[in-house]
């Protein structure tokens, strides 16, 4: 990610990055589409981009962040057969759920997780179709087989206990896999008085819940009081015309990023009411470095990142009811409450989520990664790698 390659570089690391665009995919013919569905199996050209990569830039390290659909797992094979160690960044939960998010039927599922994808094709969980379902399956069933992620990935990274419990399940190697979260790179600036204002950030689709919050917001005296809602996304413009007569819902559309940190720093609470069990949405992220109070879901990753009451309060996720309730709890809450849940979160954010920390962390795990190496072909450690300030470091893979 980019956060992370410039986190690299300002600590005197030299960074690659290897794209490839997915967008090139948009208005494809059918035989094109059905090129790239084998090609998440096995793509010869994410194989032979990594190998020339590699050749070119010579990296201490490779660092993988999304494969699908283009460059495939074979990136993998091409970093091993070059003798590189390599760490992959699972930021979602493809590895063991078609539609990546451990969603189906607007309801959390697990039915994958360590099975035969059986449920996943029966009930085609990526985008309604069988064939994208099956090529997503098929990729994981036969590297899996292959064993392509025991033995070509020498790290894993992910963002927090509740996704390592749930990958170690699906088949990765427990020992292997490394727990860290995401980091902003600069504290933002504390705002007083806050606007009497509660803020939604993200996509606008099913699964971020977005529905769910307006529901509850109708349900609501909210006289005072503002939602904001900052994105865009497939589900706006029917929920803009659903509640068009809803009072103090104001629609601002996509925002750089620096206006909806603005946004969120300057109100009294974010609110993510996400379906999904999430990973570590950037937006709480922010809002906690913000010293923003959160309202989230009590399910999923959500628990790593707020404790109810602490940072900020959680529903019961799915339900209205809950939220509305929770929302009524953060509306009528005196203020020394709502102060000390916005220390909290600064707190929260200072010690556990800082550049700092985070670049100590993934130093710790690329040396994991490099000895993972030498062990497996019996080799003495690399010298390189030992010290934080020396390697040349590649962060290969990353698919926009």
């Amino acid at each position: 990610m980019g956060l992370e390659a410039d986190l690299l570089r300002r600590h005197g690391h030299e960074v690659e990055q290897l794209f490839a665009w997915t967008k090139e995919l948009d208005g494809a013919s059918a035989l094109r589409l059905f090129a790239a569905g084998l090609g998440t199996l096995w793509s010869l050209r994410g194989y032979s981009m990594m190998k020339k990569a590699i050749a070119r830039f010579s990296p201490d390290i490779v660092h993988v962040h999304n494969t699908f659909p283009l460059l495939s797992p074979s990136v993998f094979w091409a970093a091993d057969k070059a003798g590189v160690p390599l760490v992959q960044t699972l930021h979602n939960y493809r590895l063991t759920c078609a539609n990546a998010l451990l969603l189906r039927d607007e309801q959390p599922c697990q039915e994958c997780v360590g099975h035969f994808p059986w449920t996943g094709l029966r009930h085609r969980c990526y985008g309604a179709s069988l064939f994208r379902t099956a090529a997503v399956t098929g990729m994981n069933v036969l590297h899996r087989w292959l064993g392509t992620y025991w033995s070509k990935v020498h790290a894993f990274i992910v963002l927090t206990e509740f996704s390592k419990e749930i990958l170690a399940r699906a088949g990765l190697p427990r020992e292997r896999i490394h727990v860290k979260p995401n980091f902003s790179s600069a504290l933002v600036k504390l705002t007083s008085p806050r606007v009497r204002r509660f803020v939604f950030a993200g996509i606008i689709a099913r699964f971020k819940g977005l529905h769910l919050l307006l529901e509850a917001w109708a349900r609501l005296a909210t006289e005072g009081q503002q939602l904001l809602i900052a994105g865009d996304g497939p589900d706006r413009a029917e929920l803009e015309r659903r509640f068009a007569a809803q009072a103090n819902i104001v629609w601002c559309g996509n925002q750089p990023r620096e206006k909806v940190i603005d946004l969120i720093a300057a109100s009294r609470w974010l609110v993510l009411p996400s379906l999904a069990y999430e990973n570590f949405p950037m937006s709480v992220l922010e809002a906690l470095s913000a010293g923003t109070p959160v309202i989230v879901p009590r399910h999923g990753a959500f628990a790593a990142m707020v404790s109810d009451g602490v940072e900020g309060l959680m529903f019961a996720g799915g339900d209205g009811a809950s939220l509305s309730k929770t929302l009524r709890a953060a509306m009528d809450a005196e203020e020394s409450a709502w102060r000390q849940w916005s220390e909290n979160a600064r707190h929260k954010h200072l010690s556990e989520f800082t550049a700092r920390s985070n670049y100590a962390q993934l130093m710790f795990i690329y040396q994991e990664a490099a000895e993972s190496l030498q062990r497996a072909r019996g080799r003495a450690r690399h010298p390189e790698i030992a010290e934080a300030g020396g390697p040349m470091v590649k962060e290969r893979v990353r698919e926009q």
